[in-house]
Parts: structure tokens; sequence; C-alpha cells
């Protein structure tokens, strides 16, 4: 017998229409009615297999949308901690690529990232390279990468006063510059 779950689709901005029609082809499968839970969020409840569940995920995830199957319904306080990457997840950007941008660098260093999230250099050895690249760096480039280019990711603050107002603690995770992990900090309390 199948368990009941909640199906939670969510993109990083306002679903477009073939990311809702995706949505409602699998609310359609499942029998399901769509809760809207913003712009960019929709859930459903239904008891399907493991395996309609993973055809429903590939079907989303083919329309750049993240999937989440819950084995039931969850509230926040269900939780006591909520972790997270900085770069690219709490944030919009990787905080080294665009400190290399701003020395002309990005290419090289982006490189070298990208080798490293496809596995082919491990992260100590991808970051010694990255940080190579940029000796001598001015210490000011780093605070102008924090007020031109840093932007927290669409709903970053209403998820983080959520988990705080539910009483959980957060981490933040980042691999490297706490420059900007303590700036991020102050900024969401």
């Amino acid at each position: 017998m199948n368990s009941p779950q909640f199906l939670t689709l969510h993109s990083p901005q306002a679903l477009n229409a073939a990311q809702l029609a995706c949505a409602n082809a699998i609310a359609t499968q499942a029998g399901a009615s769509l809760q809207t839970l913003h712009d960019a969020a929709v859930r459903l409840h239904t008891s399907a297999s493991d395996e309609q569940i993973a055809a429903w995920r590939a079907m989303a995830e083919a329309q750049q949308l993240d999937f989440a199957a819950l084995p039931e319904q969850r509230s926040l306080q269900d939780f006591g901690l909520l972790a997270m990457d900085m770069d690219s997840t709490l944030i919009t950007i990787e905080c080294i690529d665009e400190i290399a941008d701003m020395q002309g660098l990005k290419p090289q260093v982006s490189e070298i990232t990208e080798a490293a999230m496809r596995g082919e250099l491990d992260f100590q050895e991808s970051l010694k390279r990255r940080v190579a690249l940029l000796k001598g760096l001015d210490a000011s480039a780093l605070q102008r990468v924090y007020e031109e280019r840093l932007q927290l990711s669409p709903g970053a603050e209403r998820l983080i006063a959520a988990a705080q107002a539910a009483g959980l603690r957060t981490l933040l995770v980042s691999g490297g510059f706490t420059f900007f992990t303590e700036r991020v900090k102050e900024r969401l309390n």
C-alpha cells in the first residue's frame, strides 16, 4: 500500500506557464488538487508509489522545478535546525567568482569551480587554486562584491524569519569567505 505524501514543487522565480502546466499534469495524474503556497510554489497531497513519485520528480526537474516529497505534513516546529549553503543557495552568487570577475579572472576561476562541481577536483584543491589566482587582491574588492553584487535569493528573508519564529536554529555553511558570511548573518539577524 502506498503511504500518503505531500509533494511540493518550487521555482526560484514565479512559476512560468510551462512549470504550472507540469504541476497541473502531476496533480491530474495524482487525482489531487494543487494548493498554491505562493507564486513560486505549489503543493499537493497524494498516495503514490515510489516509481510514480520518481516519474513526477523527473517531470518537475525537466521544467527546472525543485521537487520535494514528504511522508506527512510537517510544520517547522517539527525540526530543530535549518542548515544551508550560502553561495548560490541563500544568496544568488558564487562570491569567489564575483571577486574574480572584478579582477578580470572570472573565466579562470569559474572553470576551476565547475571542475570541482563535476567531481574532477576536491574542494580543498579547487579552493587553493582559485584563491591563488586572487593573490594580491585589494580587500576593498570584497566590500564592492558585497555592496554591488550580493543579493539574497528570493524568499530567503521570509524563510529565515519563519525558521526563527518557529524556534529553529539556523546554520550557514560556506567554503571560505567569513567576510561575506558574517555580513549575511548580521543582515538576517
